[in-house]
């Protein structure tokens, strides 16, 4: 009996620990996207204790998804057998590994150092290059990437 409970109790604590993506709306999608265009990738957030995931899936016609880690501790493992490739994100550099999954798509993962702390996770993942390129041209455009964040920033704690 004390396993089933000890087993209960931990599914509920994970449950609690690893809150769902939400979708972004309203007055925190407009700060977000800036001047990129609502109608290219939809969006959702998951807030955990120190850190934020973005989940984009692209939209019609274009295809694909990007996923974004913004914290301090970033558990960023280049994929094996990858390509590195020196590119920017905006106006920050960013080393690129180029890989394809197993299940035949791109993959494009890399780090953006945003200041002393926040680092940002990012991969892009679409069946074509052209697609990686496209939404990695978009994400540029979003304000986390074309300025630097100021002294006291952090993500919305929304």
């Amino acid at each position: 009996m004390r396993v089933i409970a000890l087993v209960a109790s931990l599914a509920f604590t994970s449950a609690v620990a690893a809150p769902k993506p939400q979708p972004l709306l309203g007055k925190e999608l407009a700060d977000f996207l800036g001047p990129v265009s609502p109608n290219l990738i939809h969006w959702s957030k998951c807030n955990l204790l120190d850190f934020w995931l973005y989940n984009g899936q692209a939209m019609p016609p274009l295809s694909g998804r990007v996923g974004i880690y913004v914290g301090g501790h970033p558990n960023f493992e280049p994929d094996p057998g990858s390509t590195a490739v020196r590119g920017r994100l905006g106006i920050f550099p960013v080393k690129w590994y180029r890989s394809m999954t197993e299940k035949g798509f791109i993959s494009e993962h890399g780090l953006v150092q945003l200041d002393w702390y926040w680092i940002v996770d990012i991969r892009f993942t679409a069946k074509r290059q052209e697609d990686v390129d496209r939404l990695a041209a978009i994400v540029s455009q979003l304000p986390m990437f074309t300025k630097m964040p100021a002294r006291d920033w952090h993500p919305p704690l929304t």
